[in-house]
């Protein structure tokens, strides 16, 4: 062989390498842009409320939705029939009136006893109890009770409802001038 087909044949095989690389280079670049691609379908895209979005609010839990079982932790007599007739007049729904049936003294105002269903119905008792202690307790259901204590005086002032729409940042003003 001479020296010139040597040398052509080098040649030859450096740009084959050279379209191979380029070749892998442009599979590869385009493989991973269609996995992107994919990848796209299945990535979760919720979308998110910007700053005039307006925002649909779950209803509000209201004291007709509420059933409580009023029991006396006191001596008191008829504290919990005086303070069930108080709650129904809110709006409450009465399951039971009684004495506390863990026959304890609650010093204080008064504890709200409830399970984990029910604690949005407990939140919103002790919206309308001012100094009521909060006790979450492993019973199923969404039952709550409100146990009287000896420093109980009746029912705090009604609570005004809050609404969303006053947290959020006002929109902005669009002018078109034409």
């Amino acid at each position: 062989m001479s020296l010139v087909d040597e040398d052509e044949a080098l040649e030859f095989h450096a740009r084959r390498r050279r379209r191979a690389t380029v070749t892998i280079t442009v599979v590869i670049l385009a493989l991973a842009g269609a996995f992107y691609y994919a990848s796209s379908y299945f990535r979760e895209t919720t979308p998110q409320p910007g700053p005039c979005t307006t925002v649909l609010a779950t209803p509000a839990l209201k004291p007709a939705d509420v059933s409580i079982n009023v029991y006396n932790a006191t001596s008191r007599r008829g504290l919990a029939l005086s303070t069930s007739k108080a709650a129904a007049q809110r709006g409450f729904k009465i399951a039971a009136v009684a004495n506390d049936p863990k026959d304890k003294t609650i010093k204080d105002v008064a504890h709200i006893r409830y399970g984990p269903e029910g604690e949005e119905s407990a939140k919103l008792l002790a919206q309308h109890i001012t100094g009521a202690k909060l006790v979450l307790d492993k019973r199923k259901g969404d039952a709550i009770d409100l146990a009287l204590g000896t420093t109980w005086k009746g029912f705090g002032p009604v609570p005004t409802p809050t609404t969303q729409a006053a947290t959020l940042p006002p929109c902005p003003t669009i002018t078109v001038e034409g």
